[in-house]
């Protein structure tokens, strides 16, 4: 799966949790795992210390150690020296050299253990703790990002070339056979990093920004921001209006989106129509999903029948796009540092539940304006809070977390 540098949101999110004090210079990297929601690995220096995620029962960020967190931050508790073997076995009482802190620690609590040259992470079980993981003690380096890109120069620039020479070739075939060939940009990192990439090789590219009036402001004027700096042909489109559209389609859906034919692809494929065939430069990348992981570098859209997308980063992982963005000293959209993953409608069903959630903390307007809309269709705020209205035909999972949440409410 896909992954990231830590971003400044995610770095003061772990430091609340942790009660540490990590600078937004370094190169913690976050690594995406299956979950309800976000849910992912957080890697110091190669070392995995454990999972960042967004609980939707508790609605809160948890944090789940692994051993090697042990190795930044110092157990409580200590075992004596023993030949038996620990791991995923409860500690008898009597090797336990300071029983006294257990008191301290609530059950299910995981706590940090140290023996000899070991150190680990348990669960409070009882009177006793079951050891989870141990590693042996060595020394974490905290590398910073500006050490990450130094180490790493060199194969962002092969990736880089690579792309450039994908673009060349689909630029070479357009000019040979009389095709047309644009640049789509969201407002996001990797189309910022496509477009730009493209701009390099293809003479006066025109790129096609879509407002589908559901964007964040900030996107908008970063659009506007970006395309003015590196001197872009820029088209922007006007979506359809979806207000227009709602009452007789429904609230939109993650296996339901009419919304990206109405606001997105109809007004895309009515300004393509002048094209006999066109190529669309698409920042799409194969480690962002398993359903992009079937991509190969050019697609037939199945939507716009003159057009075909190509897709000059598939092989970039996220930390190669942000190394790139970096290196090259490029602008970015700010909605990034607080807290968004996914730049696009502010209340897309796609984008995870944080961050529908952090669009109430930011923006409470468009948070309440769409809260109002999901009640005068029938879902109650527990439904609204924990996302269920983001599926039309809720998934085994989602399933699961509503009786979870029933039993909850029974206890």
């Amino acid at each position: 799966m896909d992954d990231k540098f830590a971003s400044k949101f995610e770095i003061d999110i772990l430091n609340k949790l942790l009660n540490k004090n990590f600078s937004h210079d370094l190169a913690i990297i976050l690594k995406k795992i299956g979950g309800l929601d976000y849910r992912k690995k957080v890697f110091i220096n190669g070392e995995c210390i454990g999972i960042l995620e967004f609980d939707l029962i508790d609605l809160d960020w948890k944090f789940h150690p692994y051993a090697p967190y042990y190795l930044i931050e110092e157990p409580k508790i200590k075992i004596k020296p023993t030949k038996r073997r620990l791991k995923g076995k409860k500690v008898p009482i009597d090797l336990i050299e300071n029983p006294e802190e257990l008191k301290n620690i609530d059950e299910n609590e995981y706590v940090g253990v140290k023996m000899k040259n070991y150190v680990g992470v348990a669960v409070k079980k009882g009177e006793t703790l079951k050891i989870k993981d141990l590693t042996l003690k060595k020394e974490i380096k905290f590398e910073k990002i500006e050490d990450y890109l130094r180490k790493n120069h060199e194969r962002i620039k092969k990736l880089e070339r690579k792309s450039l020479s994908i673009i060349k070739r689909y630029y070479e075939k357009c000019k040979d056979k009389g095709y047309a060939i644009n640049a789509s940009f969201s407002g996001g990192k990797d189309s910022s990093v496509s477009t730009l990439l493209s701009n390099k090789v293809i003479d006066d590219l025109e790129v096609i920004f879509i407002d589908t009036g559901l964007e964040f402001k900030d996107t908008i004027k970063f659009a506007k921001k970006f395309a003015e700096k590196y001197d872009l042909n820029l088209v922007v489109l006007k979506g359809k209006d979806f207000w227009e559209y709602l009452d007789k389609e429904g609230i939109p859906t993650k296996d339901y989106r009419w919304c990206n034919s109405v606001c997105k692809l109809e007004p895309l494929k009515e300004y393509l129509k002048k094209y006999k065939r066109i190529y669309t430069i698409d920042g799409s990348r194969k480690y962002e999903s398993f359903a992009r992981g079937k991509l190969s570098y050019e697609r037939k859209s199945g939507f716009i029948e003159n057009q075909i997308n190509v897709f000059p980063i598939l092989d970039w992982k996220g930390t190669d796009v942000w190394s790139w963005i970096y290196l090259n000293d490029i602008i970015y959209n700010e909605l990034y540092d607080k807290g968004f993953e996914r730049i696009g409608c502010y209340m897309c069903p796609a984008t995870l539940n944080s961050e529908f959630l952090r669009v109430r903390e930011l923006y409470p307007e468009l948070f309440n304006k769409w809260v109002n809309v999901l009640k005068k269709f029938g879902y109650d705020e527990d439904e609204i809070l924990r996302g269920f209205w983001r599926w039309k035909k809720l998934p085994p999972k989602m399933k699961e977390l509503k009786k979870m949440l029933e039993n909850k409410e029974k206890r």
